[in-house]
C-alpha cells in the first residue's frame, strides 16, 4: 500500500523538477552577471567617449574654428595693396584700433600682433613704454615667419610664456602674402589660455574624471586649473598608442583610462582621464544589483515550489474527494495564479532607454541630430538650405549679468526659434555655444528667409527680466547645390561673418 502512496506523490517529482530549475537557474544568474559586468564596462567606454567627442567638437573644435576662420580673412586684407605697411608703419595709432576690432571678435585671444617681413610690428592691445618693450626684436619670436609656403592651413606654436604678459600662451598665426606671392609679413593671434580652460570648469562629466587638452608631447595646453598649464600629464607611452582619430587607451601603470579625440591641426589631443577604480566601484555597483534581483528571483522560486508542493497535496486530496463524492466544484483553479505570474514579467520587459537627441538646456535637437540629419540630405540628394544662427555679443551679456542670465538667453532664443519652426515641421538645432542651425526642406526653401526673420524680429522686440538686456541675432543663409559639406557650412558662415561686420542683427544670403 504505501508503494502505490509513492507513486500517487507529486512531492517527489516537484522536489526534483524545482531543484533542476533552481540550479539551472543558478548557472544562469552566473554568467548573465558576469557577462552584464562586461557590458556595463563597455558601455561606460562608450558614454566616455561620446563625452569626449562632444567636448572636443562642440567646444574645442569650435573655438579653433572660429579663430583660425578670423585670422584667414584678416590676412587677406593685409595682403591686398600696402594696407599692412600703412597699419604697421605709416599710421599706427590707426592700426591698433583696427588689430583691436579683430581682438574684440575672438574672446579666446588676449592680443594681435602685426609685423612686417623687417620686424617692424604693432600689438593690440597696444605695449606700454618700457626698456623690455623697446628691447624685444619679433624676428626671435616664435610666431614670426622669414619664408612664406602657400598653405590653407594656419600654424600653431608650441606653448611658449608671453615676452610682455609673462604668462603661458600658444599662438595661431599666418603669413601675410600678397596676390604676387610677396611676402609682406606675418599675422598672429595670442590665445588666453586662463579663459580657454575656465570654460572646462562648466563641463559636467558623466563620470568623476579629469578633461584637459594635450600637445603631441603630452603636456597640458588647456586645463580647467591654470596651475596645471605646460606640465607632463600624459606619458610618452600612452601619448603613442593614440594613434586614431579617437579611442580610449589604459595605462597599467597609473591605473587610468584616457579617452581622446585628435586634431590634425593643432596636433592637440583632447583628453578625459578615469580612474579604472572609479569605473570597476560604478560596474560593482550595477551588478551588485543585477545579482540582488536574481538572488530575490531564486526565492521566490523556492517560495513557489513549496507553495506547489502544499497545492499538489491539496490538489490529490481534491481528486481523491471527488471521485468518492463526485464533487468537482471545489478544485482549486491555479491557471489564474499562472496568467497573472506571466503578465506580470511582460510588463516588467517593456520601457527601456532610448538614445537621447535632445539639447538639454535649450530643448532643440542636438549636434550629432544635427549632423546625422544634414548627412541623410546629402545621401539621398534631397535639395535643401542651411541656415547659421549665431547670438550677437553673448560673451558679454554673460560678463556684464553672468551665466545663468546668459542661459536663459539661449533658453529663449531657441524658445522662440522653435514656435517659428515648429509650425512648419522644421526643427532647430544647437550647433555649439551660443550657434544654432535650421535646415530647410525642399518643400520650404522660398520661405527660409521669411522664417529666420520672423524669429529674429521676435528675439529683437522681446523684453527681459535684465534691465538694459538687448539680445539680437546675426545669421547667414544658403541653399545646398550639391558641394561638399564643409564648402557650404563655409560659405553659411561666411555670410554670417559678414552679416555680423555690417552691424550684426541682420540675416545675409551666401554670394
Amino acid at each position: 500500500m504505501s508503494l502505490h502512496s509513492k507513486k500517487l506523490s507529486f512531492t517527489t517529482p516537484i522536489l526534483v523538477s524545482f531543484s533542476g530549475i533552481l540550479i539551472a537557474f543558478i548557472l544562469i544568474a552566473v554568467f548573465i552577471t558576469l557577462t552584464q559586468r562586461k557590458d556595463f564596462v563597455e558601455d561606460y567606454h562608450n558614454i566616455n567617449r561620446n563625452f569626449t567627442h562632444n567636448l572636443a567638437v562642440n567646444y574645442t573644435e569650435s573655438i579653433l574654428r572660429e579663430n583660425d576662420y578670423i585670422l584667414g580673412r584678416a590676412a587677406t586684407y593685409f595682403s591686398r595693396n600696402d594696407k599692412l605697411d600703412e597699419t604697421v608703419n605709416v599710421d599706427p595709432e590707426k592700426g591698433v584700433q583696427v588689430l583691436m576690432q579683430l581682438q574684440n571678435l575672438m574672446p579666446t585671444v588676449s592680443s594681435v600682433s602685426l609685423a612686417d617681413s623687417q620686424g617692424h610690428y604693432l600689438r593690440a592691445p597696444d605695449v606700454l613704454p618700457a626698456d623690455s618693450s623697446e628691447a624685444v626684436d619679433v624676428r626671435t619670436r616664435p610666431w614670426f615667419i622669414r619664408q612664406a609656403e602657400a598653405s590653407i592651413f594656419s600654424h600653431y606654436t608650441s606653448p611658449y610664456m608671453d615676452y610682455f604678459l609673462h604668462q603661458p600662451t600658444v599662438t595661431i598665426f599666418k603669413p601675410v602674402i600678397s596676390p604676387e606671392g610677396k611676402l609682406k609679413g606675418t599675422l598672429a593671434f595670442h590665445l588666453d589660455l586662463t579663459v580657454m580652460g575656465y570654460t572646462l570648469r562648466q563641463m559636467v562629466a558623466p563620470v568623476q574624471g579629469e578633461f584637459f587638452v594635450v600637445d603631441r608631447d603630452g603636456k597640458v595646453v588647456l586645463h580647467p586649473d591654470t596651475g596645471a598649464l605646460f606640465k607632463q600629464y600624459v606619458s610618452e607611452d600612452v601619448m603613442s598608442r593614440m594613434t586614431s582619430g579617437e579611442g580610449h587607451v589604459f595605462d597599467g601603470k597609473t591605473g587610468f583610462w584616457y579617452y581622446y579625440y585628435s586634431f590634425t591641426n593643432p596636433d592637440w589631443f583632447v583628453i578625459y582621464r578615469v580612474a579604472d577604480s572609479t569605473l570597476k566601484d560604478i560596474t560593482r555597483h550595477e551588478t551588485n544589483i543585477v545579482s540582488w534581483g536574481f538572488a530575490l528571483a531564486a526565492i521566490v522560486i523556492i517560495l513557489f515550489g513549496l507553495y506547489l508542493r502544499h497545492a499538489s497535496r491539496t490538489v490529490l486530496m481534491n481528486i481523491i474527494h471527488a471521485i468518492k463524492t463526485g464533487e468537482v466544484n471545489s478544485a482549486p483553479r491555479l491557471e489564474s495564479t499562472l496568467s497573472k505570474t506571466i503578465l506580470t514579467n511582460k510588463e516588467r520587459e517593456r520601457d527601456y532607454v532610448r538614445q537621447a537627441t535632445v539639447d538639454a538646456l535649450t530643448g532643440c535637437k542636438n549636434r550629432r541630430a544635427f549632423d546625422s540629419d544634414i548627412a541623410a540630405l546629402m545621401q539621398e540628394h534631397q535639395h535643401f538650405a542651411l541656415a547659421l544662427v549665431d547670438i550677437d555679443n553673448f560673451k558679454s551679456i554673460n560678463d556684464t549679468w553672468g551665466h545663468l542670465s546668459g542661459d536663459i538667453v539661449l533658453r529663449n532664443v531657441a524658445r522662440e526659434g522653435i514656435q517659428v519652426m515648429q509650425p512648419e515641421h522644421i526643427s532647430v538645432y544647437r550647433y555649439g555655444g551660443e550657434e544654432f542651425a535650421i535646415l530647410f526642406p525642399t518643400d520650404h526653401l522660398d520661405a527660409a528667409f521669411r522664417l529666420v526673420e520672423t524669429w529674429r524680429l521676435q528675439v529683437a522686440e522681446r523684453t527681459w527680466r535684465e534691465e538694459g538686456l538687448q539680445v539680437t541675432f546675426s545669421a547667414g543663409l544658403g541653399e545646398w547645390h550639391f558641394e561638399p559639406l564643409e564648402q557650404l557650412i563655409g560659405s553659411v558662415d561666411e555670410a554670417l561673418y559678414k552679416a555680423k561686420q555690417q552691424g550684426k542683427n541682420r540675416i545675409l544670403r551666401t554670394s
